[in-house]
């Protein structure tokens, strides 16, 4: 999956590659180098997931402003 396309990639759809990339990583019949590959990707998609989550909470507090916040 190229960097452009990972750019593209919706919350949902970044969610189902990393979830995959983890049952690759649990099944342990993978090369180290494929190893790697897989977990640098999966850091990227969480990078993903993670912007995504803090695009929404952004829009949620202009939204409501005077909501009442938990972290």
């Amino acid at each position: 999956m190229s960097k452009q396309t990972k750019i593209d990639l919706t919350f949902e759809q970044a969610m189902t590659r990393l979830e995959a990339i983890v049952a690759q990583l649990d099944g342990g019949s993978l090369s180290l180098d494929d190893s790697l590959a897989l977990f640098s990707e999966g850091a990227e998609l969480v990078h993903i997931c993670n912007r995504s989550l803090e695009e929404a909470k952004l829009r949620m507090d202009e939204l409501f402003p005077e909501a009442v916040r938990v972290d």
